[in-house]
């Protein structure tokens, strides 16, 4: 069973006067993905971090898997990853 993203949101958490922001976003294909955190990194392009990850498939059905943790300490990307998996 597969499950899949409704909806597109992005939510805001502020913590130690630190700003985090989450975009969950369906895509269709890998170079969708590429191209959405391209324009989010343009978006936050004063951001430190942008870590990401995501899912999907090839024309054959094969499963494709990327994530970054762009140097975060705490290997966000990787951890995104292992949650939506």
């Amino acid at each position: 069973m597969f499950y899949t993203i409704k909806e597109n949101i992005t939510e805001e958490l502020i913590e130690k006067k630190s700003k985090f922001i989450a975009d969950l976003i369906y895509i269709n294909s890998k170079e969708e993905a590429e191209k959405r955190i391209t324009e989010i990194k343009k978006k936050y392009y004063d951001a430190k971090h942008h870590c990401f990850a995501y899912i999907t498939f090839d024309e054959e059905g094969k499963k494709l898997e990327r994530c970054s943790d762009d140097g975060e300490p705490s290997r966000n990307g990787r951890s995104t990853n292992a949650r939506i998996t």
